[in-house]
């Protein structure tokens, strides 16, 4: 029994001792100490001259605390050459990265910065900057997309669609047909997903769905009324985009399901490339993929192996997952942060494996924290929220949502039962690969036989 309290006590030592060795730095950092925070971190990578030349031993924490007491001096330039020198050596060290990126962002340079705050993936998701990075771009493409947009609006004039690549294409957003409004969060869902498959191919230019959504708002457009033939060629103009891809959806009672799209070349009169596709919802990712390789037809592009391979794997096979993964996204559009965050928890507690989901899993504090024009503030709030989150739990994550509500249960036992669970440890197939068995939704029953008259 002694030997077990010894063993933690020495244990807790042990990380007393770990927890506080940049301990004296950040304290006079936080005094504005500036000088002796510096001398405080140099003295743990201990400069020396070896052979005529100037060594210092490595330790990310101290030369990234470094980095960090130059760009609190505002001396942004000095403080991206040293962060830099860390990324250099570990890519994935989210500390750093993200006061590179605040230190481009000081130098005025936020096309630098974004380029940084894109690389988020690569940073393990035990480390809270991971998300912070996440955040942070989201706001710059905002910014960056606003700007473009209003800028293109009051150019209109000097805008000329030949100077856009001819492989650039935007797709707009469906347009429902449905009567039961339940369905409507498609509109965008179908746009992303096309979205996201045809930028798996670099020969396409594919315009983001953030500058869609600027562009309706900017010019008081409805989903209506990006279905306007007539308006093709303009929106074009605004979005950088030869090529547009529009259509409409209709989910009837029964779940069956009829799903058409048009490309629109902008610049010709003729019909544009149709696609009309029908079955039961079971099939929407199906006919996704089927539009998809229509559009990478209409630009003659033959895919190898590998990217087909990539293009026909679907985000998940269950529809309600997907469902709550459209509200989230229509409730990051309208910037309320913890509804959609709630969706995107209800989506990935419906399907683990729903990778499109789970990168939208950030806390609607962290969000808010990064969504800052002032990144100064947005420093200083991130720094707050960073000390209250445990590195071995650094995701936020909501509790389980409400999924046993009567009225979710009902719902469940109703058009949903089953729909999208498939047993198993592979659930990721191409459409190619699955079975008519695996459907997303029960497969509707044939007529009970009439009573025999005997």
């Amino acid at each position: 029994m002694k030997c077990k309290i010894f063993g933690v006590i020495f244990l807790l030592i042990i990380g007393g001792c770990a927890t506080s060795k940049y301990s004296t730095a950040e304290k006079h950092l936080k005094k504005k100490e500036y000088k002796d925070s510096i001398v405080s971190y140099l003295k743990l990578i201990e400069p020396h001259v070896r052979d005529g030349k100037r060594y210092i031993y490595y330790d990310k924490e101290a030369i990234t605390g470094i980095g960090i007491v130059y760009w609190y001096m505002q001396r942004y330039q000095t403080a991206a050459k040293i962060l830099q020198t860390v990324v250099n050596k570990d890519a994935s060290f989210g500390k750093a990265l993200f006061y590179l990126g605040l230190s481009w962002e000081g130098l005025g340079n936020e096309e630098e910065a974004l380029q940084v705050y894109k690389k988020y993936p690569f940073i393990p998701v035990s480390d809270p900057y991971r998300y912070v990075l996440l955040g942070r771009m989201d706001w710059l493409v905002r910014k960056k997309i606003s700007k473009e947009i209003q800028l293109a609006v009051q150019n209109e004039a000097q805008l000329n669609i030949a100077n856009f690549p001819e492989k650039s294409v935007a797709v707009l957003y469906f347009l429902s047909l449905s009567d039961d409004p339940q369905w409507e969060p498609l509109q965008k869902g179908l746009a992303e997903m096309i979205i996201t498959d045809l930028s798996k191919i670099e020969e396409i230019r594919v315009i983001e769905r953030l500058r869609l959504n600027y562009l309706m708002d900017e010019l008081k457009l409805s989903t209506s009324g990006l279905m306007d033939e007539n308006s093709a060629p303009r929106l074009g103009k605004f979005l950088g985009a030869r090529n547009l891809v529009k259509g409409s959806y209709m989910v009837m009672p029964d779940l069956k399901m009829t799903l058409d799209a048009n490309i629109f070349e902008t610049q010709k009169l003729y019909t544009p490339t149709t696609a009309n596709l029908e079955g039961n919802l079971a099939r929407l990712f199906r006919m996704e993929k089927e539009i998809v390789l229509r559009i990478l037809d209409h630009f003659k592009i033959e895919l190898t192996p590998q990217q087909r391979e990539r293009i026909l794997e679907i985000p998940t096979e269950n529809m309600m997952a997907f469902m709550n993964y459209c509200r989230g996204l229509d409730a990051m559009d309208r910037t309320d942060f913890e509804q959609a965050q709630n969706f995107f928890q209800n989506a990935v507690h419906l399907d683990a494996s729903f990778k499109l989901a789970q990168d939208m899993l950030v806390s609607p504090q962290i969000w808010e924290a990064t969504h800052n024009n002032n990144f100064i503030r947005a420093d200083y709030d991130v720094a707050q929220l960073i000390k209250r989150i445990p590195r071995e739990r650094a995701r936020i994550m909501y509790k389980p949502p409400d999924l046993v509500s009567t009225w979710n249960r009902l719902n469940c036992m109703g058009a949903y039962q089953n729909a999208g669970f498939i047993p198993g440890n592979d659930t990721r197939k191409t459409f190619q690969e699955a079975e008519d068995g695996s459907s997303l939704v029960p497969k509707l029953l044939p007529e009970p036989p009439l009573p025999s008259l005997k």
